[in-house]
Protein backbone atom coordinates (compact mmCIF):
# COMPACT_ATOMS: atom_id res chain seq x y z
CA UNK A 1 0.00 0.00 0.00
CA UNK A 2 1.85 3.54 -0.74
CA UNK A 3 0.87 5.97 1.90
CA UNK A 4 0.24 9.54 1.26
CA UNK A 5 3.02 10.68 2.84
CA UNK A 6 5.63 8.83 0.41
CA UNK A 7 4.91 11.57 -1.75
CA UNK A 8 6.94 13.78 0.83
CA UNK A 9 9.89 11.38 0.50
CA UNK A 10 13.21 11.77 -1.72
CA UNK A 11 15.61 9.01 -2.46
CA UNK A 12 17.62 9.20 0.26
CA UNK A 13 21.69 8.77 -0.97
CA UNK A 14 25.05 8.82 1.50
CA UNK A 15 24.29 5.82 3.94
CA UNK A 16 26.97 6.97 6.19
CA UNK A 17 25.34 10.79 6.53
CA UNK A 18 21.93 8.93 6.63
CA UNK A 19 22.68 6.50 9.47
CA UNK A 20 24.42 9.38 11.34
CA UNK A 21 20.77 11.74 10.73
CA UNK A 22 18.72 8.29 11.71
CA UNK A 23 20.65 7.85 15.25
CA UNK A 24 21.46 11.64 16.34
CA UNK A 25 19.69 14.13 14.65
CA UNK A 26 16.06 12.62 14.60
CA UNK A 27 15.81 11.35 18.62
CA UNK A 28 17.25 14.52 19.39
CA UNK A 29 14.77 16.46 18.05
CA UNK A 30 11.94 14.53 20.00
CA UNK A 31 11.73 14.51 23.73
CA UNK A 32 14.57 12.93 26.03
CA UNK A 33 14.56 11.11 28.82
CA UNK A 34 14.22 12.79 32.27
CA UNK A 35 16.97 13.40 34.20
CA UNK A 36 17.69 12.10 37.72
CA UNK A 37 15.92 13.71 40.18
CA UNK A 38 12.89 14.39 38.30
CA UNK A 39 10.22 11.71 37.87
CA UNK A 40 12.93 9.36 37.50
CA UNK A 41 12.52 6.55 39.98
CA UNK A 42 14.73 4.40 41.33
CA UNK A 43 14.15 1.08 39.89
CA UNK A 44 16.83 -1.37 41.59
CA UNK A 45 20.08 -0.95 44.05
CA UNK A 46 23.13 -2.79 43.95
CA UNK A 47 25.06 -3.00 46.88
CA UNK A 48 23.59 1.09 47.40
CA UNK A 49 24.56 1.64 44.13
CA UNK A 50 21.25 3.33 42.50
CA UNK A 51 19.58 1.85 39.15
CA UNK A 52 17.21 4.49 37.65
CA UNK A 53 14.53 4.53 35.34
CA UNK A 54 16.39 6.62 32.85
CA UNK A 55 19.14 4.11 33.11
CA UNK A 56 17.28 1.83 31.70
CA UNK A 57 15.49 4.12 28.96
CA UNK A 58 19.36 4.81 27.91
CA UNK A 59 19.62 1.13 27.21
CA UNK A 60 16.75 1.50 24.81
CA UNK A 61 18.36 3.65 22.71
CA UNK A 62 21.00 0.84 22.26
CA UNK A 63 18.73 -1.74 20.55
CA UNK A 64 17.61 -1.95 17.33
CA UNK A 65 15.21 -0.19 15.65
CA UNK A 66 12.31 -2.82 15.97
CA UNK A 67 12.83 -3.48 19.43
CA UNK A 68 12.83 0.44 20.81
CA UNK A 69 9.54 0.43 18.95
CA UNK A 70 8.39 -1.81 21.55
CA UNK A 71 6.19 -0.53 24.45
CA UNK A 72 9.20 0.27 27.44
CA UNK A 73 6.83 -1.58 29.94
CA UNK A 74 7.04 -4.79 28.05
CA UNK A 75 10.84 -4.34 27.97
CA UNK A 76 11.19 -3.66 31.33
CA UNK A 77 11.82 -6.68 33.15
CA UNK A 78 14.77 -7.83 30.43
CA UNK A 79 16.56 -4.93 30.84
CA UNK A 80 16.73 -4.39 34.38
CA UNK A 81 18.36 -7.34 34.46
CA UNK A 82 20.79 -6.04 31.68
CA UNK A 83 21.35 -2.91 33.78
CA UNK A 84 22.32 -5.16 37.10
CA UNK A 85 24.11 -7.51 35.11
CA UNK A 86 26.06 -4.07 33.74
CA UNK A 87 26.80 -2.58 37.12
CA UNK A 88 27.96 -5.76 38.33
CA UNK A 89 30.46 -6.52 35.48
CA UNK A 90 31.53 -2.75 36.02
CA UNK A 91 32.30 -2.68 39.67
CA UNK A 92 34.84 -6.06 38.79
CA UNK A 93 36.50 -4.56 36.10
CA UNK A 94 37.14 -1.16 37.83
CA UNK A 95 38.35 -3.54 40.66
CA UNK A 96 40.83 -5.01 38.28
CA UNK A 97 42.26 -2.00 36.77
CA UNK A 98 40.51 -2.21 33.37
CA UNK A 99 40.28 1.57 33.49
CA UNK A 100 44.09 1.95 33.14
CA UNK A 101 43.81 -0.43 30.28
CA UNK A 102 45.39 1.27 26.89
CA UNK A 103 42.63 -0.19 24.77
CA UNK A 104 39.96 0.71 27.11
CA UNK A 105 41.57 4.44 26.70
CA UNK A 106 41.87 4.13 23.41
CA UNK A 107 38.30 3.04 22.92
CA UNK A 108 36.92 5.66 25.41
CA UNK A 109 38.37 8.50 24.07
CA UNK A 110 37.02 7.49 19.93
CA UNK A 111 33.54 6.96 21.53
CA UNK A 112 33.79 10.66 23.54
CA UNK A 113 34.89 11.81 19.89
CA UNK A 114 31.69 10.46 18.29
CA UNK A 115 29.65 11.93 21.28
CA UNK A 116 31.53 15.21 20.70
CA UNK A 117 30.40 15.36 17.01
CA UNK A 118 26.90 13.84 17.79
CA UNK A 119 25.92 16.69 19.95
CA UNK A 120 27.32 19.46 17.94
CA UNK A 121 25.15 18.49 14.77
CA UNK A 122 22.44 17.81 17.05
CA UNK A 123 22.42 21.34 18.52
CA UNK A 124 23.29 22.70 15.59
CA UNK A 125 20.44 20.87 13.29
CA UNK A 126 17.86 22.16 16.25
CA UNK A 127 18.59 25.57 16.29
CA UNK A 128 18.00 25.20 12.46
CA UNK A 129 14.89 23.60 11.89
CA UNK A 130 12.44 25.89 13.78
CA UNK A 131 8.45 24.47 13.71
CA UNK A 132 8.00 27.48 11.48
CA UNK A 133 10.04 26.22 9.14
CA UNK A 134 8.80 22.44 9.02
CA UNK A 135 5.40 24.30 8.67
CA UNK A 136 6.51 26.03 5.71
CA UNK A 137 7.68 23.23 4.38
CA UNK A 138 4.82 20.86 4.50
CA UNK A 139 2.71 23.56 3.00
CA UNK A 140 5.00 23.81 -0.14
CA UNK A 141 4.73 20.17 -0.10
CA UNK A 142 1.66 20.31 -0.06
CA UNK A 143 0.95 22.54 -2.91
CA UNK A 144 3.16 20.35 -4.69
CA UNK A 145 1.54 16.97 -4.06
CA UNK A 146 -0.37 15.28 -6.85
CA UNK A 147 -4.34 15.01 -6.50
CA UNK A 148 -4.95 11.04 -5.92
CA UNK A 149 -8.34 9.69 -6.30
CA UNK A 150 -9.75 6.78 -4.39
CA UNK A 151 -12.57 4.60 -4.51
CA UNK A 152 -15.39 2.48 -2.49
CA UNK A 153 -16.40 -0.89 -3.78
CA UNK A 154 -17.33 -3.92 -3.15
CA UNK A 155 -16.62 -7.06 -5.35
CA UNK A 156 -17.74 -11.17 -5.71
CA UNK A 157 -14.83 -13.12 -6.11
CA UNK A 158 -15.22 -16.55 -8.14
CA UNK A 159 -13.09 -19.27 -9.11
CA UNK A 160 -14.36 -19.49 -13.03
CA UNK A 161 -15.64 -17.17 -15.23
CA UNK A 162 -18.61 -18.75 -16.25
CA UNK A 163 -19.91 -18.55 -12.23
CA UNK A 164 -19.03 -15.17 -12.76
CA UNK A 165 -21.31 -14.45 -16.22
CA UNK A 166 -23.98 -15.91 -14.13
CA UNK A 167 -23.64 -13.48 -11.41
CA UNK A 168 -23.62 -10.56 -13.40
CA UNK A 169 -26.96 -11.76 -15.60
CA UNK A 170 -28.89 -12.04 -11.78
CA UNK A 171 -27.44 -8.45 -11.30
CA UNK A 172 -28.77 -7.26 -14.29
CA UNK A 173 -32.09 -8.91 -13.47
CA UNK A 174 -32.11 -6.32 -10.32
CA UNK A 175 -30.43 -9.06 -7.66
CA UNK A 176 -28.72 -7.34 -4.60
CA UNK A 177 -25.22 -7.24 -4.60
CA UNK A 178 -24.46 -7.79 -1.20
CA UNK A 179 -26.65 -10.83 -1.03
CA UNK A 180 -25.28 -12.25 -3.89
CA UNK A 181 -21.48 -11.60 -2.41
CA UNK A 182 -22.23 -13.23 0.90
CA UNK A 183 -23.92 -16.42 -1.13
CA UNK A 184 -21.73 -16.67 -3.96
CA UNK A 185 -17.99 -14.67 -3.16
CA UNK A 186 -15.47 -16.98 -2.40
CA UNK A 187 -13.24 -13.99 -1.29
CA UNK A 188 -12.84 -13.63 2.87
CA UNK A 189 -14.69 -10.15 2.77
CA UNK A 190 -18.00 -11.91 1.59
CA UNK A 191 -19.59 -12.00 4.78
CA UNK A 192 -19.76 -8.07 5.03
CA UNK A 193 -21.54 -8.25 1.29
CA UNK A 194 -17.35 -7.62 -0.55
CA UNK A 195 -17.01 -4.44 0.98
CA UNK A 196 -13.55 -3.42 0.54
CA UNK A 197 -13.75 0.19 2.01
CA UNK A 198 -12.10 3.00 0.01
CA UNK A 199 -8.26 2.32 -1.92
CA UNK A 200 -6.53 4.12 -4.49
CA UNK A 201 -5.32 2.61 -7.50
CA UNK A 202 -2.07 1.49 -6.15
CA UNK A 203 -3.46 -0.77 -3.17
CA UNK A 204 -4.74 -2.95 -5.11
CA UNK A 205 -3.57 -5.67 -8.44
CA UNK A 206 -4.11 -3.45 -11.80
CA UNK A 207 -5.96 -5.63 -13.44
CA UNK A 208 -8.96 -5.45 -10.41
CA UNK A 209 -8.05 -1.42 -10.41
CA UNK A 210 -8.45 -0.63 -14.13
CA UNK A 211 -11.51 -2.17 -14.00
CA UNK A 212 -12.81 -0.44 -11.04
CA UNK A 213 -11.63 2.99 -11.56
CA UNK A 214 -13.47 3.39 -14.96
CA UNK A 215 -16.57 2.77 -12.94
CA UNK A 216 -19.29 5.33 -12.02
CA UNK A 217 -20.25 5.17 -8.42
CA UNK A 218 -23.52 3.16 -8.45
CA UNK A 219 -22.27 0.99 -11.57
CA UNK A 220 -21.31 -2.77 -11.88
CA UNK A 221 -18.52 -4.70 -14.46
CA UNK A 222 -20.49 -5.77 -16.89
CA UNK A 223 -17.38 -7.91 -17.90
CA UNK A 224 -15.61 -10.09 -15.11
CA UNK A 225 -12.30 -9.59 -14.14
CA UNK A 226 -9.77 -11.89 -13.87
CA UNK A 227 -6.58 -10.90 -11.57
CA UNK A 228 -4.21 -13.70 -10.08
CA UNK A 229 -7.13 -14.59 -7.30
CA UNK A 230 -9.98 -15.36 -10.05
CA UNK A 231 -13.18 -13.43 -11.49
CA UNK A 232 -14.29 -10.68 -10.14
CA UNK A 233 -17.68 -8.91 -10.23
CA UNK A 234 -16.87 -5.08 -9.60
CA UNK A 235 -19.71 -2.72 -7.91
CA UNK A 236 -18.26 1.01 -7.26
CA UNK A 237 -19.78 2.85 -4.53
CA UNK A 238 -18.23 6.48 -4.25
CA UNK A 239 -15.70 7.77 -5.36
CA UNK A 240 -13.57 11.12 -3.51
CA UNK A 241 -10.21 12.62 -3.44
CA UNK A 242 -7.66 11.32 -1.24
CA UNK A 243 -7.07 13.91 1.93
CA UNK A 244 -3.71 15.24 2.18
CA UNK A 245 -1.92 13.85 5.49
CA UNK A 246 -2.40 16.37 8.45
CA UNK A 247 1.06 18.62 9.54
CA UNK A 248 0.95 17.01 12.89
CA UNK A 249 1.23 13.48 10.62
CA UNK A 250 3.64 14.42 8.32
CA UNK A 251 5.94 16.41 10.83
CA UNK A 252 8.33 13.95 11.33
CA UNK A 253 9.35 13.00 8.25
CA UNK A 254 9.34 16.59 7.11
CA UNK A 255 12.06 17.17 10.29
CA UNK A 256 14.09 14.33 9.30
CA UNK A 257 14.37 15.32 5.86
CA UNK A 258 15.16 19.11 7.01
CA UNK A 259 17.56 17.79 9.50
CA UNK A 260 19.41 15.44 6.25
CA UNK A 261 19.24 18.61 4.01
CA UNK A 262 21.46 20.71 6.73
CA UNK A 263 23.38 18.19 7.81
CA UNK A 264 24.59 18.00 4.23
CA UNK A 265 25.15 21.79 4.35
CA UNK A 266 26.85 21.89 7.47
CA UNK A 267 29.17 19.19 6.17
CA UNK A 268 29.62 20.95 3.07
CA UNK A 269 30.62 24.12 4.82
CA UNK A 270 32.91 22.16 6.81
CA UNK A 271 34.41 20.94 3.74
CA UNK A 272 35.07 24.12 2.33
CA UNK A 273 37.07 25.33 4.92
CA UNK A 274 39.71 22.67 4.96
CA UNK A 275 42.47 20.70 3.19
CA UNK A 276 41.61 17.34 2.70
CA UNK A 277 44.10 15.05 1.32
CA UNK A 278 43.08 11.30 0.41
CA UNK A 279 45.46 8.71 0.28
CA UNK A 280 44.72 4.54 -0.87
CA UNK A 281 44.69 2.01 1.52
CA UNK A 282 47.79 1.42 1.36
CA UNK A 283 48.57 5.09 1.93
CA UNK A 284 49.82 5.61 -1.05
CA UNK A 285 48.81 9.79 -2.41
CA UNK A 286 45.79 9.75 -4.70
CA UNK A 287 46.46 11.45 -8.17
CA UNK A 288 45.52 15.25 -7.54
CA UNK A 289 41.87 14.44 -9.88
CA UNK A 290 40.80 12.61 -7.22
CA UNK A 291 41.57 14.22 -4.29
CA UNK A 292 38.35 15.91 -4.23
CA UNK A 293 34.74 13.96 -4.65
CA UNK A 294 32.68 14.60 -7.73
Amino acid sequence: MRHPLRSFAPAVTGALLGALIGAVAVPALAQQPAAAGEADPIVASVDGTKIRQSDIAALVATLPQQYRDIPLQMLFPALLERAIDGELLQREAKAAGMAENPEVKRRVERYRDQLIQEQYLTEKLEAAISEDKVKAEYEKLRAEMPKAEEIRASHILVSDEATAKDIVRELDKGADFAALAKEKSIDPGAANGGDLGYFTAEQMVPEFSAAAFELAPGAYSKEPVKSQFGWHVIKVADRRDVAPPSLEQASEQIRAELAEQEARHILAELRAKATIERFSMDGQPLPPQQTQPK
